[in-house]
């Protein structure tokens, strides 16, 4: 679908530049605006043509749309789950332009990530009864935002999230050797605001809604390499991607193979499994009619699997986004079996079926 997407935006791009651009409040990347990418998916026709030509108001790598012209038809799959299509289109903006750049080289199996590879990873600290500790990952989603899972949040005590971490052991990170030797200094520990958990979160009698929001006190200072956004699959090209098959990268500082937690950030590739496969691991025990893998999707394989303390972490493909390859982030650490790296796959939360939950929960 995404080739036509393409082919059909092309096909505007020549139209609109021979014509005048207007002004608007919402002009934006056309690839920005959910309502004008599902009518190129959905309504091909010289109404539409005619639409996207009206609302062209400047080009910027790709040609950019007024996107309140596209209000009317937004839909069912979102303006269900928000409940104001208006809010959730001009909440897109709210999203960078620019994230998930792919700047490293290409847990247990794990190998030790590069000190720039991820720099959208946030480590989440908490109050305990030895004092603060870090028990959980999150992603940069935003300057203001980091994206978790609902059971590192839910009746847990949040100290604090830290971002632009590497090895936890030392205030300073280096990596390499001369002359090729890299420090990084910078660390930012901020507090957090607002606690946000999915409504229909649960654990009984299986895990479903397992996605959280961290709103943080304080904007995140984007002026250092190592802290950055990663990017979401708020496209429908990247909604509708089939993932089965695909080799996802996972990363955090959780238990590996050893029995313990690493200091340094690790990564891991991971094969993502088909719907079928994770319904054959985790419906063993469900109702004939039940599927405890909705919303969910499978991924690892033998000594290769996220585990206990990188839960809310990313999985992450290298996709296309707004015409360059980036980290786009699918999924969210979830769980999985008691052994972690066995023959049962991890559990992660499908972020694309929570971008509008998301997009609803955010403000400025």
């Amino acid at each position: 679908m995404w080739i036509k997407t393409l082919l059909f935006s092309i096909l505007f791009l020549h139209i609109c530049r021979d014509v005048s651009s207007r002004e608007c409040s919402d002009c934006q990347k056309y690839t920005l605006c959910q309502p004008a990418l599902t009518m190129l998916s959905t309504k091909r026709d010289d109404e539409t043509k005619k639409i996207f030509t009206t609302a062209y108001c400047g080009f910027d790598e790709v040609h950019k749309i007024c996107c309140s012209d596209f209000m009317t038809g937004v839909p069912a799959s979102l303006s269900d789950r928000s409940g104001s299509d208006v809010d959730n289109a001009e909440k897109l903006k709210l999203l960078p332009e620019e994230c998930g750049d792919i700047q490293g080289s290409r847990i247990v199996g794990g190998t030790v990530a590069s000190l720039y590879e991820f720099p959208w990873m946030a480590l989440i600290s908490y109050n305990t009864r030895f004092g603060r500790q870090f028990k959980c990952s999150g992603s940069i989603i935003n300057k203001r935002y980091i994206l978790t899972a609902a059971h590192c949040v839910q009746g847990e005590d949040i100290a604090g999230v830290r971002l632009g971490e590497f090895d936890v052991r030392y205030r300073t990170d280096c990596v390499g050797e001369e002359p090729n030797f890299v420090c990084e200094t910078h660390l930012q520990d901020a507090g957090v605001e607002e606690k946000i958990i999915h409504e229909e979160y649960q654990t009984l009698p299986w895990v479903n809604n397992d996605i959280a929001l961290l709103r943080l006190s304080e904007d995140i200072d984007f002026n250092h390499k190592n802290v950055a956004p990663i990017c979401l699959p708020v496209s429908e090209s990247l909604k509708n991607t089939t993932l089965s098959g695909e080799r996802a990268t996972v990363a955090g500082w959780g238990l590996t193979e050893t029995g313990r937690e690493s200091s340094v950030l690790l990564k891991v590739l991971v094969p993502i499994k088909s719907e079928q496969v994770c319904r054959n691991f985790y419906n063993r025990k469900a109702n004939r009619n039940e599927d405890r893998t909705q919303n969910q999707l499978c991924a690892g394989d033998l000594n290769k699997d996220s585990c206990n303390g990188d839960s809310g972490g990313p999985l992450m493909l290298e996709e296309e986004y707004d015409g360059v390859d980036r980290f786009v982030q699918f999924g969210v650490v979830s769980h999985g079996p008691k052994r972690c790296g066995s023959n049962f796959p991890g559990v992660y939360t499908d972020v694309r079926n929570y971008v509008d939950w998301i997009l609803e929960k955010m403000k400025p």
